[in-house]
């Protein structure tokens, strides 16, 4: 495991009243200034922090970010009704100047900005988040930590919402030369606690940057910060609220898929383990939070190749899949993803109760889809798939064939005659009429095939040159090549090479 020479022990934080504090030995100095009050506002705040509150607590870890998951906790008040009139000032050509201060305009943007989050309005969100950034240096400055803590947010929602880990990294990258370049307050336990979750959102988006980016020592590195300051924002004593419960589960869960993407099975399984026994305790055994813990550890199981436990496997995605069940109604997309994992994962079994076990269950996530988005949908089209490639494992060629027929038809109308899922559709067909012998038909579908590859991709692709080599070797048959010379593409073929001078 990496380390780093910032992590060394010898060097104790000193939380006494109005001392300088090295978090973590990380390099970042906080100031804690002793005050009459407990207040967590800095002394440029517009508004007093809030606690986050049950109905807005962000319960899932799957990096979703949550619509009220903003660092900066301010209230939900808004301006006096003398205030907003005195605003807007309408000159006498008839426009109006919007003189709301700049805390005001903070305190909206960030209300919008959760607004988005909540109903899923991800460019929205993302345009609202930014322009946090901006007022917060207006009302903080350029070197005040809230600065830094706007950034990450920002950050945490190009990594959640639109999986964009360069954007993630960029942002989070300034908030940590922010924390950094300066001396920063705290004038209490509270503030100082806010300030400490900043840092451990800042390092877990870093991590978690680096890993989807596959640099996976600086993942390692962020991650094991992210663990440092959390351990020392428990030392203030205060309860945990619920964004640093589900931070520290997210940080577990990423330094477990940090591990399995290095195929360190047995580490990842560790933080896997460690993680579920958080959830168990926080929001218990069946909550819905374990569903992505449990499908990602038979995930893990069956990345063991041939020394993978299937049995194991199959139980976990079993689990989540009861969960499922007892967290979402019987016709939702969470059930029917469920299944469809859970059916994958008995496909995985060499007998014949586990094919009829994975045939059942996606016979339900097909059931459930077909309803909820029709036949044209790709979540349909998926779980049809995966029925057609189980019944061409189990040799119901005639049966692959005709859900085939059906899957072809569906791509066409949702990605188009020419795209590469249809020619995907094609060469598989191609392939069971190969089994069955139907060398003419066969060669028929691949060619289709590589119409389409070579209109996407170029003649030259790797793709386009497989399937070529396909039908180069079913020409090879005496029938089939005497039949190619008589179609108009052969005549043109064996057609002499055009040339001008006339002989």
């Amino acid at each position: 495991m990496s380390t780093e020479s910032d992590y060394s022990d010898s060097e104790q934080s000193d939380h006494g009243s109005g001392g300088k504090a090295d978090v973590g030995g990380l390099g970042l100095a906080i100031v804690d200034i002793p005050t009459g009050n407990d207040s967590s506002s800095p002394p440029l705040s517009p508004a007093k922090s809030r606690q986050r509150s049950d109905s807005e607590s962000d319960h899932s870890f799957s990096d979703e970010y949550s619509g009220s998951e903003l660092s900066t906790q301010r209230s939900d008040r808004t301006p006096s009704p003398t205030r907003q009139k005195k605003s807007k000032v309408k000159l006498k050509d008839g426009t109006t100047l919007d003189l709301t201060p700049p805390e005001d305009l903070l305190l909206n943007a960030e209300k919008r900005a959760r607004r988005h989050i909540k109903h899923e309005e991800v460019s929205d969100a993302i345009y609202e988040l930014t322009k946090c950034t901006a007022l917060t240096r207006l009302v903080y400055g350029d070197d005040n930590w809230k600065l830094a803590e706007s950034h990450t947010n920002l950050a945490y929602a190009y990594l959640t919402l639109k999986n964009l880990p360069v954007q993630a990294q960029y942002h989070a990258d300034i908030a940590k030369n922010i924390m950094l370049s300066g001396l920063h307050t705290s004038d209490s336990s509270s503030s100082k606690a806010e300030l400490l979750l900043m840092l451990v959102k800042m390092y877990y988006v870093l991590g978690r940057a680096f890993t989807i980016l596959k640099k996976y020592p600086e993942s390692e590195q962020n991650l094991m910060k992210a663990e440092k300051v959390s351990d020392e924002r428990k030392k203030l004593g205060r309860s945990e609220g619920t964004e640093k419960i589900d931070l520290d589960i997210k940080i577990a869960i990423a330094m477990a898929k940090l591990f399995a993407n290095q195929n360190k099975q047995a580490a990842s399984q560790g933080f896997y383990e460690q993680a579920m026994k958080k959830v168990e305790k926080n929001y218990g055994n069946d909550s819905m939070e374990l569903i992505a813990i449990y499908q990602d550890m038979g995930k893990l199981e069956q990345s063991k190749g041939k020394h993978a436990d299937h049995d194991k496997a199959t139980e976990s995605y079993l689990q989540a899949y009861s969960i499922s069940l007892s967290n979402y109604d019987g016709q939702s997309e969470e059930v029917a993803e469920a299944a469809h994992k859970l059916a994958l994962a008995y496909s995985e079994g060499v007998t014949v109760e586990a094919e009829t076990a994975a045939e059942r269950y996606l016979d339900e996530s097909l059931g459930i889809r077909q309803v909820l988005y029709g036949p044209h949908h790709p979540k349909t089209i998926s779980s049809q798939e995966s029925l057609c490639k189980l019944m061409i494992r189990t040799e119901r060629q005639e049966d692959a064939l005709s859900l085939l027929k059906t899957i072809i038809a569906a791509k066409n109308a949702t990605y188009g005659d020419l795209s590469e899922e249809v020619g995907e559709s094609y060469k598989l067909y191609g392939s069971i009429l190969l089994a069955q012998g139907e060398m003419e038909k066969a060669l028929r579908y691949f060619k289709k095939c590589h119409t389409i590859q070579s209109n996407l991709f170029g003649a030259g692709h790797r793709k386009s040159k497989a399937t070529q080599q396909t039908i180069d070797m079913l020409l090879q048959s005496p029938i089939l090549a005497a039949k190619e010379g008589q179609t108009k593409a052969g005549q043109l073929k064996r057609r002499p090479r055009f040339s001008a001078n006339v002989k």
